[in-house]
């Protein structure tokens, strides 16, 4: 699984991407068999998994039952307009992680958001892209709603229709 992910198109903060895809969102795909459907979406969308994102992805691919392990190598070996978005912050560092998003979102209080989600919230500003994720109600609360509003960021928790 990590060597498929890294080999993805890289991406830069500057690349043009409609989409983060968060972790959750693409554990949903595969458990609900919507990877066809996720693939005609990316012929008309670019897409990323952030690099902080891929790092967990991998640690819980061994969770995943063993035929979604097959769905989701096909989907990562053959899958277009999909990137990599290499971001400064990996997982489990707390500190690393508040001090990414602090940099993107002054005054964001990463004590009371998930540090994954707000990892992802911070780099969809920074790159202005839209969020397809499965946490929806984690992300994106009345708290968060001003501040998404602030910077025209949907978060969405299915496919939008073309």
């Amino acid at each position: 699984m990590k060597e498929l992910l890294k080999k993805l198109p890289n991406a830069n903060f500057k690349t043009k991407i409609d989409y983060l895809v968060d972790t959750c969102f693409f554990i949903w795909i595969f458990e609900h068999h919507k990877d066809k459907q996720f693939e005609k979406f990316l012929k008309n969308n670019r897409c990323a998994i952030t690099s902080f994102n891929a790092e967990e992805l991998i640690h819980v691919t061994h969770k995943i039952h063993d035929k979604l392990k097959k769905v989701e190598r096909r989907f990562f070996h053959h899958s277009a307009n999909l990137f990599l978005l290499k971001i400064p912050v990996h997982p489990g560092n707390n500190e690393k992680e508040k001090s990414y998003v602090t940099s993107i979102i002054p005054g964001f209080n990463c004590i009371e958001h998930d540090p994954s989600d707000a990892v992802l919230l911070a780099t969809a500003i920074k790159i202005h892209s839209d969020i397809l994720t499965r946490d929806k109600h984690d992300l994106f609360n009345a708290h968060l709603e001003n501040c998404l509003t602030k910077y025209d960021i949907k978060i969405l928790n299915t496919l939008p229709k073309n």
